[in-house]
């Protein structure tokens, strides 16, 4: 665990980078929101937007970066994989965890002011915006931990099987969601599809499968890099 620890602190050295990227370019999309959603000043429109995805794509990049450029150093270093590891997922999750933090309060403050005084609906989107406070928390939470690892896991295959394993994963990823996008099709499932999302939560939505996601793509990332390439 101690040298778990030490890979975190390794990859915290460059917080001011990872943190000025993630904050830097959400704060430009707020503030072009604003000042979009500001100069229209339509009584009859609510604006809703989805800048907040910026910093989730950041966090994303940023784990594809930990394995392709932190891993082989690491590993260089002495550390082992399974040090690696723990330590990567300490260290993202820490950040998962402050982030959600940040942003909660934001969408408090958003409320509170009525939407910036604009009526905008930037951090606190519909689907985010459920009664219990935990679940509202951990819906700013969990999809970072779920993108965090899909960035880990994809990473690894091209640690573990270079480019014949990422064209493999994209080849099977295309015949899985076009195939199953064909029979929903062909079975005209499509309208109790949108029912059943309709008919989920906002927990549900981003609390709930997210987190289902989250542990297999976690077992595949350990179990991967167990025998990936520096």
């Amino acid at each position: 665990m101690n040298r778990a620890l030490t890979v975190a602190r390794l990859q915290s050295v460059a917080w001011p980078s990872v943190v000025g990227w993630s904050w830097g370019i959400l704060a430009s999309s707020f503030l072009i929101n604003l000042a979009i959603f500001a100069t229209i000043r339509d009584a009859d429109l609510e604006p809703t937007t989805g800048g907040l995805a910026s910093i989730y794509i950041v966090m994303f990049i940023a784990c594809i970066n930990v394995i392709t450029q932190d891993f082989p150093f690491a590993i260089g270093l002495g550390m082992s994989r399974r040090s690696f590891y723990l330590g990567s997922v300490i260290h993202f999750g820490a950040q998962a965890i402050g982030y959600a933090g940040v942003l909660y309060l934001l969408s408090v403050l958003e409320e509170a002011t009525g939407g910036w005084g604009v009526g905008l609906r930037f951090f606190g989107l519909p689907f985010f915006l459920v009664e219990n406070p935990v679940l509202r928390y951990l819906a700013f939470a969990i999809p970072f931990l779920l993108l965090g690892f899909i960035g880990f896991a994809i990473a690894l295959v091209f640690k573990r099987w270079g480019v014949n394993g990422m064209l493999t994963l994209g080849t099977v990823a295309l015949v899985l969601f076009g195939g199953a996008a064909v029979l929903a099709t062909w079975q005209r499932w499509w309208a109790a599809i949108g029912d059943w999302f309709a008919d989920q939560s906002g927990g549900a939505l981003l609390v709930g499968w997210p987190a289902l996601l989250t542990l297999p793509l976690a077992v595949a990332s350990w179990l991967i890099i167990r025998r990936a390439t520096p």
